[in-house]
């Protein structure tokens, strides 16, 4: 997730925030401090605060242990997860690739709800230890037994892409056979889900509390465009796996050497064709590639004087062959954030693909109705 930030590994995996993470733990110190907690004990200023911030941090302490059930289960099933970024509606877990079997995404994605309720039941049972219900400690840990229970109860919703969604899916997708199905299904309960929230929201914002209705009318826009979003995604996926990169492969491709000059690339190739990066192969072997952003980090009066081959970027080299579907290279180009990638045939160099092409190649399929590869 961009504009993120790394805090620390667990498991092997990046723990990260995003930006907007810091203006939920304001708001939610602020909405405690100032409104929840006075409503219901009879503290100072400062232990209001005080006690607000600590229960802030606590929930994403709490969402991230949800997020890290969901990871650590992932890994086991053979599902790399790289990070986990926290943000403003909670937490998301960044796996290289989606579940392959419905009983994969059910366990990965049911065990979360399962930690919060868990978490949900242990401050449940530190509340029943006798003492003063009042004092600060106490009330901390019964809000942590309510917002797990809330936050458990809400992931369950069998809306995609809450975590009961994605349960759903896995039902249907088991039933089904078909993941696309299973996604456009799970995808409209879970827009059906937004729209109720956008619409309680507008009604608590009228009737009841205008701040309450503004952030339960969020999440519900929220939710709404994620499903939506969902939807559409597995549709893309579908159709570009009907495809394969030998289906794009321009053969007449532009490739340079390693001691081409820079200033002989930009004149007789990037001046030439649309593409931002050139291939760099030595006897049809590829070496390496080359961007306009590596040629820009060089002054204009060294290009004559600089051979490609000491700009390129020669390892590592993102490459897919002519047999991969069009989905499997978006993806790869996704998970390695690349604008392009090389095509490579038994060590040659095959061609290039960018992000540009397959996009351009989406919109031609559309306009003329092409569902699929032809035979």
């Amino acid at each position: 997730m961009k504009a993120s930030f790394k805090l620390f590994r667990i498991a092997g995996i990046d723990i990260g925030i995003h930006y907007t993470w810091i203006f939920i733990v304001v708001f939610f110190s602020w909405t405690l401090a100032q409104a929840y907690f006075p409503a219901y004990y009879h503290w100072s200023t400062a232990a209001y605060w005080i006690t607000g911030i600590i229960a802030s941090l606590l929930i994403f302490v709490c969402v991230l242990l949800h997020e890290l059930a969901h990871s650590l289960v992932a890994n086991a099933r053979g599902i790399p997860v790289h990070s986990i970024t926290l943000f403003i509606l909670g937490g998301v877990s960044n796996m290289e690739e989606e579940p392959q079997k419905p009983a994969s995404e059910f366990v990965m994605a049911i065990v979360g709800p399962g930690t919060s309720l868990l978490l949900a039941a242990i401050f449940w049972g530190l509340t029943r230890i006798p003492g003063d219900k009042t004092v600060p400690v106490r009330a901390l840990i019964a809000y942590m037994a309510y917002i797990n229970l809330y936050l458990g109860a809400f992931n369950l919703l069998p809306g995609f892409p809450l975590d009961g969604g994605r349960v759903l899916r896995s039902i249907l997708w088991g039933s089904t056979g078909s993941l696309s199905k299973a996604t456009d299904i799970a995808g409209r309960v879970g827009q059906f889900f937004g729209w109720a929230f956008i619409g309680v929201g507008i009604y608590f914002m009228i009737w009841v509390s205008f701040f309450s209705g503004l952030w339960i009318a969020f999440i519900g826009w929220f939710l709404n465009s994620a499903a939506d979003a969902s939807r559409k995604e597995i549709t893309l996926r579908e159709r570009l796996s009907h495809f394969k990169v030998k289906d794009l492969i321009n053969p007449n491709i532009e490739t340079i050497k390693p001691e081409t000059t820079v200033s002989d690339m930009v004149m007789n190739v990037f001046r030439r064709q649309p593409g931002r990066a050139v291939p760099v192969c030595r006897d049809n072997k590829l070496s390496g590639i080359v961007t306009i952003t590596d040629v820009k980090k060089v002054p204009q009066d060294k290009w004559s004087d600089t051979p490609v081959s000491q700009i390129m970027t020669s390892s590592p080299l993102y490459t897919v062959v002519p047999e991969d579907n069009l989905n499997t290279a978006m993806q790869f180009i996704a998970q390695h954030d690349v604008n392009q990638v090389l095509i490579k045939e038994n060590d040659k160099c095959a061609g290039i693909l960018s992000r540009a092409d397959i996009i351009r190649f989406i919109q031609m399929s559309h306009e003329l109705g092409i569902p699929r590869a032809a035979k």
